[in-house]
This record gives C-alpha cells, sequence and structure tokens, in this order.
C-alpha cells in the first residue's frame, strides 16, 4: 500500500492509542488492518480461497464504523486475494468508488504481509 499510494501504511494495532484518540477513530481496530499515515486511508485485508465469495457481512464492521461513516476524505481499501470473488453489492461499491479493490496473487500477498 505503502508503494502504491507513496504515502506510509502502518498496522492498526502499531498505532498508539494517543494518535487514534487524536484522530477520532476507534481505539480497538473494527476490521482496520493498516491505516496511512494522516489517517486519510483505511484497509481491510481478507485472504480468501479460490473462487470463495466475499459477501458485505463480512466487512460490515470495517464498513460500517459509526465513528468513520461520513467522513468525506476517507477512503476505504479492501484488499484481497486475486481468485476470491465480491458478492454484487460490494462490486457496486466498487463501481460507485466507496471501495478502493486491490487484487493480489497468493505468492504476493504473502509476500506484502
Amino acid at each position: 500500500m505503502t508503494t502504491l499510494h507513496q504515502i506510509r501504511f502502518y498496522a492498526y494495532q502499531d498505532i498508539p492509542l494517543s494518535h487514534k484518540r487524536d484522530a477520532g477513530f476507534p481505539l480497538s481496530d473494527k476490521g482496520i488492518d493498516l491505516v496511512d499515515e494522516t489517517f486519510r486511508h483505511i484497509v481491510q485485508v481478507k485472504y480468501y480461497g479460490f473462487q470463495k465469495k466475499i459477501h458485505y457481512g463480512n466487512l460490515a464492521t470495517f464498513l460500517g464504523t459509526p465513528i468513520l461513516v461520513g467522513r468525506p476524505t476517507l477512503r476505504l481499501t479492501l484488499v484481497r486475494t486475486k481468485h476470491s470473488v465480491l458478492h454484487t453489492d460490494l462490486e457496486k461499491m466498487v463501481q460507485r468508488r466507496n471501495l478502493i479493490d486491490v487484487t493480489l496473487c497468493s505468492k504476493e500477498f504473502l509476500k506484502s504481509r
């Protein structure tokens, strides 16, 4: 993500609580796996098997965290295995640009973690 967006991303669990609080973010992860250094871009990572479908419910906590919903400058990204499949609800979110979809092959995926 850091290379793709030219800004540093960090594991959410590694961010100090004081930084999360100052940015108005939840103290527990709420499905957030990565966050950029400006707290404007959050990422959830999913490793799913071949042709396994990712449903909205699998991302509901990430997509529906009340403290973050409605922030117009917040970008949401799903990083997933290339061979997984998005449910139509998530495909529509990607088409509307409400969710950025980044796919990686299994080897790249495991290397990037």
